[in-house]
């Protein structure tokens, strides 16, 4: 298998380092207040940035895509698909243990050992945030076999799709939910890479600041106004929201720190909700609760930091070690089935 050479984009990184940095924050702050701390205005914050975060990393990861979309199907395999299916179910494991305690931090009574069970419909019903790794093999498959269809064809179907569910028309499992939101925004990243690129290369500052500015607005009105319950607006607001967020990794590209980020995602986002789940648990069994309620607004970013940072240092030391490294890397005999 060769693996086809990569050529790093670095506002491209930084946007995706931005898009986890948002979901990490995300999940401090839902956790936190699942634990009863103050966290006043950071879940308004959180939803009204919903329509940048996940957005953005999905297109994000199609611009990265193209290259697969003519390997092989066994370098398809080799390379990508068979890590994700591989931390995926290593993961369900993990990510099993660590809910449970969540479910102690909510209050939860009984016998936890009965969310084994699950397990076994996990490959079907993705849980947790893992859905987000099983929808990634999904749309790489599914991008590959529909690659040849017209351009017009292929997003206007998934554009239909993600109108409906982003519209919240559609209820159930997460990760099928999730997947027909966001599989649009994965092909706008296959499909329209050039484009997006020389706008963001070509674009002058006044214009992406004034695009910033235009989801900020749609944005807001749409958490604040409920705006949201119209079918399409939300849609509407992600797709700005994928400019904004652009926009913002046009100017994040000459910091460092989320071009770093970027290139190490997926440690990141399998290991960060275990470690931000371990520190809640602690926090809410060690320290009385009024004792930290008036941190409540420092504490979702601060979590985040942690669990970032936390979750970096694992995977290098994990790197090094002959058998921990497939904790976030598929076994060589694996790729090769």
């Amino acid at each position: 298998m060769s693996k086809p050479v990569t050529q790093r984009i670095e506002w491209v990184d930084a946007g995706r380092g931005l898009a986890i940095a948002l979901v990490v924050l995300f999940h401090s702050t839902n956790w936190l207040g699942e634990a009863g701390f103050g966290i006043e205005g950071w879940d308004f914050f959180d939803e009204t940035i919903a329509s940048i975060r996940l957005p953005l990393f999905f297109t994000m990861s199609g611009l990265f895509a193209v290259k697969w979309m003519r390997a092989s199907w066994r370098d398809l395999w080799g390379f990508k698909i068979s890590l994700f299916v591989w931390v995926f179910a290593l993961w369900s494991v993990i990510a099993t243990f660590s809910f449970m305690l969540g479910l102690n931090v909510q209050g939860a009574e009984g016998n936890y050992l009965g969310q084994l069970k699950d397990l076994l419909w996990a490959p079907f019903l993705p849980r947790f945030e893992l859905w987000f790794i099983w929808a990634l093999a999904l749309f790489f498959a599914v991008a590959k076999l529909m690659h040849k269809l017209p351009i017009v064809a292929q997003l206007g179907a998934s554009g239909l799709l993600s109108i409906v569910a982003l519209s919240n028309l559609f209820v159930g499992n997460t990760g099928w939910v999730g997947s027909a939101k966001y599989f649009f925004f994965f092909l706008c990243g296959i499909l329209l890479r050039d484009r997006i690129i020389r706008w963001s290369n070509s674009a002058r500052p006044i214009v992406l600041v004034a695009v910033f500015l235009l989801w900020a607005g749609i944005a807001l009105a749409g958490t604040s106004l409920d705006f949201r319950s119209f079918p399409g607006y939300y849609f509407v607001c992600c797709v700005v929201g994928v400019f904004a967020g652009v926009a913002l990794s046009q100017a994040l590209a000459r910091v460092p720190g989320p071009q770093y980020l970027g290139t190490r995602t997926l440690p990141v986002y399998l290991t960060h909700t275990t470690v931000i789940l371990i520190i809640v648990w602690l926090l809410s069994r060690t320290v009385p609760l009024p004792d930290l309620a008036v941190l409540g607004s420092v504490l979702p970013p601060v979590l985040a930091a942690v669990a970032i940072a936390v979750s970096l240092l694992l995977s290098r030391a994990f790197a090094r070690n002959r058998v921990l490294r497939y904790v976030y890397e598929q076994p060589r005999w694996f790729a090769r089935r």
